[in-house]
Parts: C-alpha cells; sequence; structure tokens
C-alpha cells in the first residue's frame, strides 16, 4: 500500500462546536474551519490578517447513495433558516435550534441559519471506489498527520482518508501523471506567507504545480491555505473533480488559479474563497504560453471578497481562448458575480457563462480595502449589490521595491501590444434571491486602446423578470452599448 502515515494523534480538537449532524439518524463528525467574517482586505504588507475578522464555520461530509435526512443540532439561538444553493429547492425545517431537511442527491449544500455566519457545509460525496487509480504511493489514514510541503514526482498516488486531516501542501513541477483522491482534509495552516504576490514557490497553499500535466484532483477538502489553494502555472491537462475548497479568511487566498494553463476541467466542486474563487491569470514568467480549452461545471462558489468566476486582472499571454463556466450557482458573491478585468494584452476569446445562477442577500456588505492594524470595518449598514456582470481594463503594476525588475518586465513586454475581448457571451444567466430592492448592474468599461466586439446575452434573468433589452436593466461604463441581446 505505499507509505502509510498515520500519527494517530488525537482528533479532539477537530469537533465542531457550532453543529451535530445525523444523517439518517447516525451522528457524523463535525469538523470546523475558520472563514472571513468581513470583506476587509488590504494589500499584502508582510502581515497575515487578524483572527478577528474570521469566525468558526463548520464542515461534515457524507456519503450519499441517494435521498438521505439531515437533521442538524445548532448552538447559536436563530429565526429561519436556507439551504443553499438555492436551485437545489431544499425546504428546511426549523424545531427549537434543530434544523431537519432532505438531500435527494449528492452534492455541496449550505445550511445558513439567520444569515450567512457560521455557516454548515454539507459535502454529500457519491460512493467511488478509488482503486482505478491503482496502489497509492502515499497513504494517509484516519488521525492527524503533519507533513509539510511533500514534493510529488511522476506516477505519484496521493489517498487522504475520509477521517485523515493533513497539515501539510503537495508540490511539483515538471512531473507528470499524478493523482490525489480521497475524502479526507488537507489543511494549510502550518505554512507561513513568505512574500507578497504568489507566483513563487515560497508559499505553497495546498497546492501547487509548475509545468505538469496530467494530474486529477478528486474528493478532498482543502482548508486554511496561506496564499491561493490551488496553483497551477503552465500545467495541462488537469482535472478538479469534487474537490472542496472551504476554511479560507487569510489575505488573497483564490480558490482555483489557472495561470498560463491549457486544458484544465474543474467539475462537481465547491468552492468558498477570501478573493477571487476561480480566476484565469497569465503572467510575465510564463507570456509566452496561452490559456485555453478550461471549462467549468457543476460548480459552487462562495466568494468572500473579489469576483467569482474571472478573467483575472493578469493578462500577460498571447490568447486567453475556449473558456466556458457552466451551470454554476454561485451562493455568495462580493464585487462582481462574472468578471473580466484583463490588464494585459491578451486577446480574449470564445468566453462563455451559460446556465449561471448567482445569488443575492440583502444584507451583504461593501469590499474595504483599507485595512491597517487596529482600524474597524465601517461598512456596516451600508447596501452593497455586486455586479453580475463586468469587463474592464485596469491598469496594474505590483510597485513593490521588491518585484521593481517585474514591473520593468511588464512594461516591455506591452509594448505595441493591446487587448481585445471576442466572442464574449452570456447564455441563460439568472440573478436569484433578494438585494434588498435594488438591481445588479452589468458593467462594460475599456479604455481606447483596448478593443471590444459587442457582448452576446442570450435569456438573462433578474428577480424572476426576463430582460430582453438594455433598457430593461440597470448598465453602467461608457462601452455599454456593447450589450448585445438576442
Amino acid at each position: 500500500m505505499g507509505d502509510f502515515m498515520n500519527h494517530s494523534e488525537t482528533q479532539n480538537e477537530e469537533i465542531s462546536v457550532l453543529h451535530r449532524v445525523f444523517i439518517d439518524g447516525e451522528e457524523k463528525r463535525v469538523f470546523p474551519c475558520r472563514v472571513s467574517a468581513i470583506p476587509f482586505n488590504v494589500w499584502w504588507q508582510g502581515r497575515q490578517r487578524p483572527l478577528e475578522q474570521s469566525e468558526e464555520a463548520s464542515i461534515v461530509s457524507v456519503v450519499c447513495h441517494g435521498p438521505v435526512c439531515v437533521r442538524a443540532i445548532v448552538s447559536k439561538e436563530f429565526h429561519k433558516v436556507e439551504v443553499r444553493p438555492l436551485s437545489a429547492g431544499i425546504v428546511a425545517e426549523k424545531l427549537g435550534n434543530e434544523v431537519r431537511f432532505s438531500i435527494e442527491r449528492p452534492g455541496q449544500y449550505v445550511l445558513e441559519t439567520d444569515n450567512e455566519h457560521n455557516a454548515l457545509h454539507i459535502f454529500a460525496d457519491p460512493p467511488r471506489d478509488f482503486s482505478g487509480y491503482g496502489t497509492p504511493t502515499l497513504f494517509f489514514g484516519p488521525g492527524v498527520h503533519r507533513i509539510g510541503k511533500i514534493s510529488l514526482k511522476s506516477g505519484d498516488r496521493v489517498f487522504l482518508d475520509r477521517d485523515a486531516v493533513v497539515y501539510g501542501s503537495f508540490y511539483a513541477k515538471g512531473a507528470s501523471d499524478i493523482k490525489i483522491y480521497g475524502f479526507g482534509i488537507l489543511d494549510g495552516g502550518w505554512e507561513d506567507r513568505k512574500s507578497m504576490h504568489c507566483y513563487e514557490d515560497y508559499t505553497n497553499g495546498c497546492v501547487k504545480f509548475y509545468e505538469c500535466s496530467d494530474i486529477r484532483i478528486e474528493g478532498p477538502v482543502f482548508r486554511n491555505s496561506a496564499i491561493w489553494v490551488v496553483n497551477l502555472f503552465d500545467c495541462e491537462n488537469i482535472v478538479l473533480q469534487n474537490v472542496k475548497i472551504v476554511g479560507h479568511y487569510k489575505y488573497n487566498t483564490d480558490g482555483v488559479d489557472i495561470v498560463n494553463s491549457r486544458r484544465v476541467v474543474i467539475r462537481d466542486c465547491f468552492i468558498r474563497s477570501f478573493d477571487d474563487s476561480i480566476t484565469l491569470k497569465g503572467i510575465l514568467q510564463y507570456k509566452d504560453k496561452c490559456v485555453e480549452n478550461i471549462l467549468v461545471e457543476n460548480t459552487v462558489c462562495w466568494c468572500g471578497w473579489g469576483r467569482t468566476l474571472e478573467i483575472g486582472l493578469e493578462t500577460v499571454a498571447p490568447a486567453y481562448r475556449h473558456i466556458k463556466f457552466k451551470n454554476c450557482d454561485l451562493i455568495h458573491n462580493s464585487a462582481a458575480a462574472l468578471d473580466i478585468q484583463a490588464g494585459d494584452y491578451a486577446e480574449i476569446s470564445d468566453l462563455i457563462f451559460e446556465d449561471i445562477r448567482v445569488e443575492y442577500q440583502p444584507y451583504t456588505l461593501p469590499e474595504i480595502i483599507d485595512n491597517p492594524p487596529g482600524k474597524k470595518y465601517d461598512g456596516y449598514g451600508k447596501k452593497h449589490v455586486p455586479y453580475l456582470f463586468c469587463a474592464e481594463n485596469p491598469s496594474y503594476f505590483i510597485n513593490d521595491e521588491t518585484y521593481k525588475e517585474y514591473d520593468e518586465g511588464l512594461k516591455e513586454a506591452r509594448v505595441g501590444k493591446k487587448g481585445s475581448l471576442k466572442g464574449c457571451r452570456l447564455n441563460r444567466v439568472e440573478a436569484v434571491g433578494d438585494a434588498g430592492g435594488a438591481k445588479p448592474t452589468l458593467k462594460i468599461q475599456f479604455t481606447d486602446d483596448f478593443y471590444c466586439e459587442s457582448v452576446e446575452i442570450k435569456e438573462l434573468t433578474i428577480f424572476g423578470e426576463k430582460i430582453s433589452d438594455a433598457k430593461d436593466c440597470k448598465t453602467e461604463g461608457k462601452n455599454a452599448d456593447l450589450l448585445r441581446f438576442k
């Protein structure tokens, strides 16, 4: 069975005090995690985010053969309940401090009591026999394992038992044919952030791969990363299946960053991040490599800061093309749900957002990035409605003395080039829920040296109203006339 790693540490510290959960009458183990309590951020200044800006939440994982009955005992007082995503159509019953409801099929669900705070994340995994992946070269059995950074090599197979909590990071460079699988927890809390940006391997997050191919990650929970959670730099033929990203509150804990990579599939996943949930980037180190053939489908996202599904600010690449976000539920959003930032010169084409349900809440707080030591968040009581769709090309540099050479390289790479957006489509996008009486906005704002074709919109619905013309919805930006309704 390869290396069996079972340190047999006590698990008492790994039980949530917020919830007790029973599935078909059987009590299940509930894990704790820490998430962001408020959208309060700062550019990296060599310090981590204060713990008091976070809060505890819970995680429970179960095997779901078919319909199951859930009974959750909640430690705090509450008045109303909601189970997300709303598209699941789950009706929950409140009985005192208990909540009861049924789950009809495998998937990822969130139980919220009164609001999003202290949520219970329920991961209903389908029955899965991983024997087809072969004999594990690393096997993490039940218990707590403290491994630090593990460098994987070609052909490695890593298994995480459902009752395993592994404190570490998986790293590879120039490797191929790697599988990471199982329903255990990989926790990045052992690691301290070392630098302003997340490009280098000074800090690794939960998973960091450079120049790798034929990678499959299926089943695990990634928790408490120090930076971006899943990092893919110049990689190809990557599949993330039923991966759960939750328990992140530290600065720049993006969910998945696809950087100058190709043929990447994210399917049936759950991503709750404190920064962009899924973002496609191009950076100077890999400026000759395209971002292409990307598919994100059947995925639930919760973005606590920034953009949920995003063409990232860094677009240093010849082209972004053949990109599709399909059948996703965006259950909480911050700056924007569907976003194109296009800060550099890539030609972006064939970009589709299809069958996307964007949930709104009346209590969403505004983002504030001015967060020096000791300052209090002052966004309470202010209405904030995240953009439904935003397309723009803000200029940026890192503007840090340590990265002066990088900024100079960016200036040189941009000479004589300008970005463009062609073939962008929104098909069957729906805003659901309640934004406190307000309507979400669609924004297009590009500088004169950026070329943008019209953005095609087909079957847009906002809070039950079918939108067939730009005058029937809220738009913003000097290029808003490029919105074309079909």
